[in-house]
């Protein structure tokens, strides 16, 4: 089970990053990102509507997971209320993520995601009671480095530059926050999908395409009373009907497929990782799903024509390196780790030793990069 939860975290890692590459081609159209997120989350619940009807069709029934046992209300109002407070933070989280995208470019947003796992260490030791390691520790560092070294080239200005760059620059500004409120997802979602206890694999499943199915229905909801309160405001502010370049449907006219692969690979995303947090932890989960930065710095360059990326391709190397040792760590329900405590510092120096290989081979190379 704990093969096939990893196995599952790494197509989701890949789907991912397609994901972000889907709403970027959006996005970088300048239209609303609330209006994206709206459309976006339309186009996952058409998928969802053709699975449904295939499973009832078939006399399979989706299944929530018996969670309001323990809070001594029923399933349906616990779900509930779980959607709502979802809602909030992964709505919110999506909003900004959109907004990065928009303001900086694939390769420098991505590799900030790293630090999913960074904010959801605390978060699963206190709220899943998940056991943490010396080991762990050292791949966040490693995590926290990589994220300096993308801004290396402002070490000329001072060796806290980098440091100060991430909370400076826009893009990375809101990806710190996004990373934050992932984790708090995450940890939600662990908590609500495993609450059944074990059981079969068919349920498993069920349990997650239910919620899946749940969360992009609020999200919808969520992006559409949004846009519409956007929309309504601004016809107010200019005393005349929004441009069509901003209407409701301009998106569809303009990159239609782009929309459908949107939602195609969040829907996919989703229901890989709740079915994965199933089988392993979360932490881990999360760690895999984020190693798929380098993924976007490849796609930022070839796709997007983004340039001056080597720092980010160096800096994406150590945060991966520090998400495998995060991962590597991690205890699994005996208290066993993969490698422990040795292992772990010599990976961590082996990379900063690559590292400081890259930096110094690399040093001249100064071309700006693409904003």
């Amino acid at each position: 089970m704990n093969q096939l939860g990893m196995l599952l975290a790494c197509f989701g890692s890949v789907f991912n990053v397609l994901t972000d590459c889907s709403r970027k081609k959006i996005l970088d159209r300048h239209y609303d990102a609330v209006l994206v997120g709206f459309w976006c989350k339309i186009a996952a619940l058409g998928f969802y509507a053709v699975a449904l009807a295939v499973l009832l069709l078939m006399g399979i029934f989706p299944q929530l997971p018996p969670v309001g046992a323990a809070l001594h209300l029923s399933p349906t109002t616990a779900f509930v209320i779980y959607l709502l407070v979802n809602a909030l933070l992964e709505g919110t989280a999506i909003l900004l993520n959109y907004k990065a995208l928009q303001v900086s470019p694939l390769s420098f947003c991505v590799p900030f995601m790293a630090l999913t796992p960074v904010f959801l260490l605390p978060i699963g030791k206190f709220f899943l009671h998940e056991q943490i390691s010396p080991g762990m520790i050292v791949g966040v560092l490693l995590v926290v480095t990589g994220s300096l070294v993308i801004n290396r080239q402002l070490v000329a200005n001072g060796w806290l530059e980098p440091a100060k760059a991430i909370f400076r620059e826009k893009g990375s500004r809101y990806m710190l926050i996004v990373a934050m409120l992932l984790a708090c997802t995450a940890a939600i979602d662990k908590w609500f999908v495993t609450s059944g206890g074990d059981t079969e694999m068919s349920v498993r499943v069920l349990r997650s395409f239910s919620l899946s199915l749940g969360k992009s229905m609020m999200l919808a909801l969520f992006f559409g009373l949004l846009a519409w309160w956007r929309l309504s405001r601004r016809k107010e502010v200019e005393n005349q009907a929004p441009r069509e370049d901003v209407g409701w449907t301009a998106v569809w006219g303009d990159v239609p497929g782009w929309v459908v692969l949107a939602g195609l690979f969040e829907g996919t995303v989703l229901i890989l990782q709740l079915v994965a947090v199933q089988l392993t932890v979360a932490a881990i989960v999360i760690s895999i799903k984020r190693s798929g930065i380098l993924l976007a710095c490849v796609l930022g360059w070839f796709l997007f024509k983004e340039r001056g990326i080597t720092d980010r391709v160096i800096g994406s190397f150590v945060m991966i390196a520090g998400v495998a040792v995060f991962f590597l760590t991690k205890p699994n329900a005996q208290g066993v780790c993969l490698i422990g405590l040795n292992g772990a510092i010599g990976v961590a120096l082996l990379t900063l030793a690559g590292l400081w290989m890259a930096l110094h081979l690399t040093r001249d190379w100064n071309k700006p990069s693409t904003s």
